[in-house]
């Protein structure tokens, strides 16, 4: 997996952020919603793998939303590093889960929303194109079972990667 890649490629865009209270792609968010809600989730996975213990809502990004992104995204990258770890079940909101799909929701998730936060603030966004590929080969083509994600949308012919992964989560790239 590519998790230093994708995690690399969302503090690039976090850290050249200047209006946090910018709308977001996501419904009723700005971009600092959805910065919180990914240092919230990428803090969430590594409590599972390491420990179980639960996150608790609230504000994640204080007053250094780089330094809280760069904090969490290491946490994971240590605790999915740890011997055993991606293949040991963990326990997560749906159920005990290998820590393998752990690490492959936090990949999504980094890739997605900084996508997401990168169109918010206006700011370029360059992922690894072997993240993209990573991402896509797992994504659904179908409406997410839980609701998490909009329809899927039909993507232009010969459209990049990037905008067919997108768009199979509901957004216009």
């Amino acid at each position: 997996m590519e998790l230093v890649k994708a995690y690399d490629a969302t503090g690039t865009v976090l850290a050249a952020v200047t209006d946090w209270d910018a709308p977001s792609p996501c419904a009723e968010w700005t971009v600092r919603d959805v910065a919180n809600h990914l240092v919230g989730v990428l803090k969430t996975f590594a409590a599972a793998v390491e420990d179980g213990t639960e996150v608790p809502d609230g504000d994640h990004l204080g007053l250094d939303p780089l330094g809280a992104y760069r904090a969490a995204a290491d946490r994971c990258l240590v605790a999915f590093g740890r011997p055993g770890a991606l293949t040991a079940r963990h326990p997560f909101p749906f159920g005990p889960t290998l820590g393998s799909v752990i690490a492959e929701i936090s990949l999504s998730e980094a890739l997605v929303h900084g996508w997401d936060i990168a169109r918010g603030a206006s700011v370029p966004y360059s992922p690894a194109p072997e993240v993209v590929a990573d991402v896509l080969s797992r994504a659904g083509s179908s409406e997410s079972p839980d609701g998490a994600f909009a329809p899927p949308l039909p993507a232009p012919p010969g459209a990049p990667p990037l905008t067919v992964l997108l768009a199979r989560l509901g957004r216009v790239a």
